[in-house]
């Protein structure tokens, strides 16, 4: 008989992005919210987990440019659209 091993996800490994771990995993190293990323190889957290790393402002815009940019002609278009009032991040 075979023993089954169950998948371990990158944000729940010790080797992930919460991880506390001084090897990370090559994969899940930026993994800190869920996602379907995983293997059978990793192990589970020991320990309290590691707070998520602070991203700067430009970063985060720069991220949601990367995300909804290919809906504007510009960098600056959308710098427009994403500092209105009405956008989540913003209130």
């Amino acid at each position: 008989m075979v023993a089954e091993k169950n998948m371990v996800y990158c944000h729940e490994c010790n080797r992930g992005g919460n991880g506390n771990d001084k090897d990370k995993c090559a994969c899940g190293w930026k993994q800190y919210e869920k996602s379907s990323k995983g293997c059978f190889l990793g192990l589970p957290i020991v320990g309290e987990i590691k707070p998520r790393p602070k991203i700067s402002k430009a970063k985060q815009r720069y991220q949601r440019y990367l995300k909804y940019g290919d809906m504007f002609d510009s960098f600056l278009s959308f710098c427009y659209w994403d500092s209105e009032k009405e956008r989540e991040w913003n209130s």
